[in-house]
Parts: C-alpha cells; sequence; structure tokens
C-alpha cells in the first residue's frame, strides 16, 4: 500500500512530502538535507523550511520592520514572529487579506480555516483586539 508523508512550514506553509519515507522520523532526517530544520518558539518545536530558516538568521534590512517578511497591516497586526506569519499566511491564503474581514468573523469562523486551530484563532482575535501600544512589533 502506498502512502505519502507531508511536513508542512509553520512559518510560510510551505510543504514537502515523500512517498518514500516510511516515517515522520525518516522524512524529517531527509528534509535537513534540503536546509530544513526544527526550531523551538513559545515551548513549541516548529518546522521550519530552507527559506524561513534563511531570512530568520538575516539580519533585518533598515526602513523595514522584520526580515521575513514584506510587512502590511496582517502582520503588523499579527506580530513579526513566527506564529504572528503563520497566522497571517494562512489568513491570506483563505482570502482573508485585510483587518476589517478578519475582524467581521468569529473564532468558530476562523477555526474553519485551512491551517487555523483554536489557539490560532484565539491569538488571531487576542491581536486583533489589543491596543497598538499593546501589540509587540
Amino acid at each position: 500500500m502506498s502512502h505519502s508523508i507531508t511536513i508542512r512550514c509553520d512559518i510560510c506553509g510551505a510543504t514537502h512530502s515523500s512517498s518514500a519515507a516510511d516515517s515522520i522520523g525518516a522524512l524529517r532526517e531527509a528534509i535537513v538535507k534540503m536546509s530544513w530544520s526544527r526550531a523551538r518558539w513559545d515551548d513549541r518545536v516548529i518546522d521550519m523550511c530552507g527559506g524561513c530558516g534563511v531570512r530568520e538568521k538575516a539580519p533585518s534590512e533598515s526602513g523595514r520592520r522584520c526580515g521575513s517578511c514584506e510587512g502590511g497591516e496582517l502582520f503588523d497586526a499579527l506580530g513579526h514572529d513566527r506564529i504572528g506569519h503563520r497566522l497571517a499566511n494562512a489568513l491570506l491564503r483563505a482570502g482573508i487579506d485585510n483587518l476589517e474581514l478578519l475582524s467581521s468573523l468569529s473564532a468558530r469562523q476562523l477555526r474553519d480555516l485551512e491551517g487555523i486551530g483554536a489557539v490560532s484563532a484565539h491569538h488571531a482575535l487576542n491581536r486583533l483586539h489589543a491596543a497598538p501600544s499593546e501589540r509587540p512589533s
């Protein structure tokens, strides 16, 4: 029986699949050779593709708030950290591209979107309703 194992970058959502790997561990070993890595964030271990790994280690360019994205209101509101980037990217893939659309959604509606679970929905709504001075840059 043939099966495929897929690993998703927790920052940008990029995926890598393999039908040759017989376990998650074997796939993780294979993608390390492709510059994928695992990183610790907020007491969680996340998967990070090679592109995000390079951007994480690169110094921020002057005039930009973040070395990992082009910015925009979703990224600014949700935070320039791994969870903020992952959440903003998931929202963009779902067609939610501005704060007005985001604010019209309930936690349940957010959880129904691909790639957004209960923790991400809670994070989005908390960040959306935080005063601008309370949002980390």
